[in-house]
């Protein structure tokens, strides 16, 4: 009977408000010892009593199938959130391992799930007001009182700056993971504004010092999951429609790879990056396929070519440097482009129309590429 009345005990800790801090008063008397939880950071998100000393280093670098460390020892006990360890119980019990130890994880567990939920439903709620935004569906006063809803305040006083985080890792997937369970625990939520966007986390944070930091916070927290991730910093602004500026600096900052800070601001990757009602990936695929075609077919680099060939500015002498080419050997190359294409990389139109088709497909280009030439290879080994 007195287990079911601990049991009882600790849900109404969790229903009364007083949370971890309550669950451990109870697991303290339990076990006849101090009982706390800890983040993975090794910070006390509870102990009981409140200064009771623990084997924070230690608890830091605990791992799965270690049942006690310290001196003296105490016993330990993962908490899991959606499959993900998120915490640690450490208790000291003379009696060690207890069947309930097991059940106050359980019960933690279920109470950051919740906390989570609601936590995601306020990211949600701030997608939702900065989608309308940067889509321009909602402008000028109406704009500024959403955005003072989800916590943004925009003027000359107090600008913003918007992060994007950028991971192959399904969003939803980095969602179930807190960053922070300070944050989560003590009620203050997220402390910035943050919500998910065409795939992406974006941030929007406060302009200050702090805001590399941020970032790298970011980029750490994302690349737990996916060593490949990428994170954009955009300029900082004091209106929602430069506000719509600084996200697409941070798209476009977080497409070249690694942490990036803006570029100047381009009309040319707005509209690219605007361009949701358009197949833009399939129709620039379907322009640049007489040049994957003909490299696919004779192991050829037209593609690659021309992708150097803009990137340098359309000078042929940086370009050949470049590629390792004789100068003429662009200069042909580039001819059989317009040949194939009908637009020539030399007039503006040309180059605009090739520069929208390659920064379409962004980081996909270079595996286009590759594509291409794998295929001509193994043409060329079937022939054989």
């Amino acid at each position: 009977m007195s287990s079911i009345n601990d049991v009882l005990a600790m849900s109404q800790a969790l229903t009364d408000g007083t949370g971890l801090a309550g669950m451990v008063t109870v697991l303290r008397r339990v076990a006849s010892g101090p009982a706390a939880f800890v983040d993975l950071r090794g910070s006390l998100l509870a102990s009981a009593p409140t200064r009771a000393q623990w084997p924070l280093q230690e608890l830091r670098a605990w791992q799965p199938g270690v049942e006690q460390l310290g001196t003296p020892p105490c016993v330990v006990q993962p908490v899991m959130l959606q499959g993900d360890l998120v915490a640690l119980l450490a208790v000291r019990s003379d009696t060690g391992h207890h069947p309930m130890f097991q059940v106050a994880a359980e019960l933690a567990s279920l109470e950051l799930a919740r906390l989570q939920a609601l936590l995601i439903g306020r990211r949600e709620l701030a997608g939702q007001v900065l989608e309308d935004i940067f889509a321009s569906r909602i402008r000028g006063a109406e704009a500024l009182e959403r955005l003072h809803s989800i916590g943004i305040s925009l003027s000359d006083e107090h600008r913003y700056l918007v992060i994007v985080g950028r991971s192959s890792v399904p969003t939803a997937r980095i969602q179930t993971r807190p960053s922070n369970l300070h944050s989560l625990l003590f009620g203050s939520g997220d402390p910035y504004v943050r919500a998910t966007i065409e795939d992406d986390v974006v941030l929007v944070v406060p302009d200050s010092d702090s805001v590399e930091a941020m970032a790298k916070i970011l980029l750490q927290h994302l690349r737990e999951k996916d060593p490949a991730a990428s994170v954009g910093i955009g300029h900082a602004v004091s209106d929602p429609l430069t506000l719509t500026m600084s996200y697409h600096q941070a798209q476009d900052a977080a497409s070249r790879g690694g942490l990036r800070r803006a570029r100047p601001f381009n009309l040319g990757n707005l509209l690219l990056g605007r361009a949701n009602t358009l197949p833009i990936r399939e129709l620039a695929t379907h322009a640049l396929e007489p040049l994957t075609a003909h490299d696919r077919e004779t192991g050829g680099d037209l593609l690659h070519s021309l992708t150097v060939y803009l990137e340098c500015d359309s000078s042929v002498s940086e370009a050949s440097t470049r590629l390792y080419v004789h100068r003429n050997t662009l200069r042909y190359r580039l001819n059989l482009i317009t040949k194939l294409t009908g637009w020539s990389p030399d007039t503006f139109n040309g180059r605009m129309h090739f520069w929208v088709a390659i920064r379409s497909l962004a980081g996909g280009i270079d595996s286009l590429v590759k594509n291409e030439q794998r295929g001509a290879k193994d043409e060329q080994r079937t022939d054989l």
